[in-house]
């Protein structure tokens, strides 16, 4: 069997999608905002901010389309209304984050991942050197980007199944 690289992409983040749902799906409310200290960011937050930066890579930084965050009304559904992805956010900006249910937070994340999909069954090989964004990001060519998002869900799934541990639940890395 051949695998493409856009095979490899796309199983990639479909991987790591997977392990999150199996680092979460047994979470109570309490567990996933509990904080470890007031410096540590809760799993609701970590999984918001994995949704929100893919969001904004492929959506609004690739594509230049609007995000699923806004387009889709997830703002409403979570109570947060921001254009920010939680990168850089003060302490203070994280814990203003909410964290809905389970279930509002994976139909978010659910849909990002059906829109970045989607992409990449389109997206054109002979464009991964292009720098969507030269302007703001001159040294981000589209090839950067995936890898990065693959690589940034994947460290925060180590810190979900970390702050696990630190509740005294079992990993669950798949």
């Amino acid at each position: 069997m051949v695998v493409t690289l856009r095979d490899f992409i796309q199983e990639s983040l479909e991987k790591v999608w997977e392990d999150l749902h199996n680092a979460t799906d047994d979470l109570t409310h309490d567990q996933l905002v509990w904080r470890a200290s007031p410096k540590v960011n809760s799993i609701g937050f970590l999984l918001w901010h994995v949704g929100r930066v893919e969001d904004n890579f492929v959506q609004r930084f690739i594509q230049r389309a609007d995000e699923v965050w806004a387009a889709g009304g997830w703002q409403e559904k979570f109570g947060y209304e921001t254009r920010g992805i939680g990168t850089g956010f003060t302490q203070e900006e994280a814990e203003g984050v909410a964290t809905p249910s389970l279930e509002v937070i994976w139909g978010y994340l659910d849909e990002v991942r059906e829109h970045t999909q989607r992409y990449l069954s389109a997206l054109g090989w002979a464009t991964l050197p292009e720098k969507p964004r030269a302007d703001r990001f001159p040294q981000w060519s589209i090839q950067t980007i995936l890898r990065q998002l693959s690589a940034h869900a994947n460290q925060h799934l180590g810190e979900i199944n970390y702050v696990r541990g630190l509740q005294g639940l079992p990993g669950a890395l798949g």
